[in-house]
């Protein structure tokens, strides 16, 4: 499941034109955006809970908040098939060793077909995309007390097991807020 950084033009319809620049990573211990924005925000007392706005990434990534975005390209691997959804909030709850993760995510294409998948991925349109929010549950293998802030194990991104602390925390992130 690649995260991958685009330039995004607003169209005057309101639509973005979207263009790849490169892979980004979120996992790892200096070379992904979630251990250094940790280490830098996190109080170091395990465990803890934090917030990143995709804005926060891009900036760990070098990248200006404005006109552009962290794309997730779903399925990479499936033949003929796009899924794409631009990640707007990464929550995280730093036990000593590891880090529960919720991402949120705004649907930009889901199934759609395309002859070339790659090529449709270097630049796209969201224009008539239905923008639903998703939310994803993974886990990193680090937390303040160390690791290598790798994705678990279960697969190159993974599910999560979650305890009453972190999932309340997730929940009373993802939840809309009033009436």
């Amino acid at each position: 499941m690649p995260f991958l950084l685009y330039t995004k033009t607003p169209n005057a319809d309101g639509s973005h034109e979207f263009l790849q620049l490169r892979t980004l990573s979120l996992a790892g211990k200096g070379s992904g955006l979630i251990q250094p924005f940790v280490a830098k925000y996190g109080p170091g007392a395990p465990p803890f809970a934090w917030h990143a706005t995709a804005g926060d990434l891009l900036e760990e990534a070098h990248a200006p908040r404005k006109g552009y975005g962290i794309v997730v390209d779903l399925k990479p691997r499936v033949k003929g098939n796009v899924s794409l959804f631009e990640l707007t909030d990464v929550w995280g709850y730093s036990y000593a060793e590891w880090t529960p993760l919720a991402l949120r995510m705004e649907s930009l294409w889901t199934d759609i077909a395309a002859s070339d998948p790659d090529r449709y991925k270097q630049r796209f349109n969201d224009q008539g995309s239905r923008r639903e929010r998703v939310h994803q549950f993974l886990y990193l293998q680090g937390g303040v007390g160390g690791g290598g802030w790798g994705w678990g194990p279960v697969g190159s991104v993974n599910g999560v097991l979650l305890w009453p602390d972190a999932m309340e925390y997730f929940l009373s992130r993802i939840r809309p807020s009033g009436p």
